[in-house]
């Protein structure tokens, strides 16, 4: 399995995949599978981040009249708002062009807040 090594720590997997993460109570091993050389490793780790898909799962949204981009991202603006006037989008289903936990966390409560504020007074959050 071919590894690129940046000037910290990390190693990036090229054609890699996560065949099994493995552990008592915590993470301690990998097991990986190279697509190339169809070689199965254990790899020795105290911890994985997995990055799951690539395309927005906002079928449901699109269908029910939310905008979103020509990659399928739902359209919002900085108040978490979509183009239909109560609803609301956060994550990595947005257009933000962050994907990122501690950003989704953020828009995820900017969201809510919004939306408390748009069922307590609706007159105020037209615009």
């Amino acid at each position: 399995m071919k590894a690129l090594t940046g000037k910290s720590n990390v190693e990036v997997l090229l054609n890699t995949e996560l065949k099994e993460i493995k552990g008592e109570k915590l993470v301690n091993k990998a097991v990986l599978y190279d697509k190339k050389t169809r070689e199965v490793k254990e790899l020795p780790v105290e911890g994985i981040f997995v990055q799951v898909g690539e395309n927005p799962n906002s079928q449901i949204a699109k269908e029910a009249g939310v905008e979103v981009d020509e990659e399928g991202y739902i359209k919002i603006d900085i108040r978490q708002r979509t183009n239909i006037p109560g609803v609301y989008a956060a994550g990595d289903v947005t257009n933000h062009p962050f994907k990122q936990v501690g950003t989704a966390v953020g828009q995820g409560i900017t969201a809510a807040l919004e939306a408390y504020g748009y069922i307590r007074r609706p007159y105020y959050y037209t615009q």
